[in-house]
């Protein structure tokens, strides 16, 4: 996974940093790693030229490795400690309690950047993202909507299934909805100042992580680790935000503000708890293999029959959720799904968005399994043991 972190000067400047860090350079999966050594690897991100490949590093001493990508051959050698830099792919190796020895090795993949298919700065971005193997066309984008008079300044998240530059935000093919639409898309409750983010990609989805005075939203553009095979569902497009209406409030309305606490407000990893039946209440839709866009709900009643979906595991109400005995945690896949018994079925999980427990925990925390780093972020404003997600960096 590649992913930086910062402040934007507002929403504006938020979303034009979001369209640097995705077109800038080529993205990179989560490393493997196969070896004695305990060491990790940071800073994992392609470069401008970077291309859909595999790389292998592999240690040649304890302090030093060679670096071959799959299609470019050699791409050079290195030393612990100090950042790899090169137009291909940029990482930095750090040493552990326990020595590399020659013959460890980290293989992951790099993607091409992503593709801006439409620029308005601070105002409106389209891209085309490559997938990890650089053959898939995945089209989301965001655009800004606010109010001064309300205090809100906000991104409408959008997912397409092609682009055309004639058409507007709204009107482009297989929109999951918005202003004007039959129904309403997800969106990010923001504002005009500072902002701390970070952002979080590979050739196949992005999330957005940003903070707004105490309160976190999640963003989540691109596709779904599915269960299906690509054949029974090519084009697993999902579309989360932190907020979502089946009715739009009035444009003037002080709940698009993001110091908002109704049930509307909840980030996609979590959705919102009430609204059964109106599955446009949900903060985050998946396009199904039928191309409709489905919406998912954190509603405990496995009765309902109604259309909405689940979103696993917080559709279950859990109060005993602690750590692990050697006191680390562990993380459960967000799952999407369909839980009623007349429509059962489970569509997959959001790729490096998991479910955590909030007990002895608290937003910002990183946690460490492995060679994998977790950045922990509460939901909206809420802080009770349910109500954590982690998004993982690397």
């Amino acid at each position: 996974m590649s992913w930086v972190t910062g402040t934007a000067t507002d929403h504006a400047d938020l979303l034009n940093k979001l369209d640097t860090f995705l077109t800038s350079q080529g993205m990179c999966t989560s490393p493997a790693y196969t070896g004695t050594g305990n060491g990790l690897i940071s800073g994992l991100i392609g470069g401008s030229a970077s291309i859909a490949e595999n790389i292998t590093i592999t240690m040649t001493a304890p302090t030093t490795f060679n670096v071959v990508g799959s299609t470019s051959g050699s791409l050079g050698s290195g030393t612990l400690g100090t950042p790899f830099v090169n137009s291909k792919v940029n990482f930095t190796i750090a040493a552990g309690g326990v020595a590399f020895i020659a013959g460890d090795v980290f293989t992951f993949s790099t993607t091409p950047p992503w593709t801006s298919k439409r620029r308005t700065a601070g105002v409106e971005m389209i891209w085309q993202a490559p997938g990890n193997g650089g053959l898939n066309q995945i089209f989301v984008g965001a655009q800004i909507f606010s109010n001064v008079t309300a205090d809100y300044y906000n991104w409408r998240l959008g997912g397409f299934t092609a682009f055309d530059a004639a058409i507007a935000f709204a009107n482009q093919a297989g929109y999951v909805g918005g202003a004007g639409q039959a129904h309403p898309s997800p969106a990010l409750t923001l504002w005009n100042q500072t902002t701390p983010y970070w952002f979080v990609a590979n050739g196949r989805r992005v999330i957005i992580v940003a903070k707004v005075s105490t309160v976190y939203v999640i963003g989540y553009l691109g596709f779904l680790n599915s269960y299906m095979s690509p054949q029974t569902f090519p084009y697993p497009l999902v579309v989360g935000g932190g907020t979502g209406f089946y009715n739009e409030p009035a444009a003037n309305s002080t709940q698009w503000r993001w110091s908002y606490v109704g049930d509307e407000l909840n980030n996609c990893s979590h959705s919102r708890t009430s609204g059964s039946g109106t599955e446009w209440n949900s903060t985050i839709m998946l396009r199904t293999a039928t191309g409709n866009w489905h919406g998912f709900l954190r509603q405990a009643d496995s009765s309902n029959v109604a259309p909405n979906g689940k979103v696993w595991p917080y559709l279950m109400p859990w109060s005993n959720w602690a750590k692990n005995m050697d006191g680390g945690y562990s993380m459960l896949p967000i799952v999407l799904g369909d839980v009623s018994p007349l429509v059962p079925n489970m569509y997959g999980e959001l790729d490096g968005l998991e479910a955590i427990t909030g007990f002895q925990n608290g937003s910002e925390n990183t946690v460490t399994i492995g060679n994998s780093t977790y950045l922990v972020v509460q939901n909206i404003s809420r802080v009770t043991q349910i109500d954590y997600a982690a998004v993982k960096l690397i």
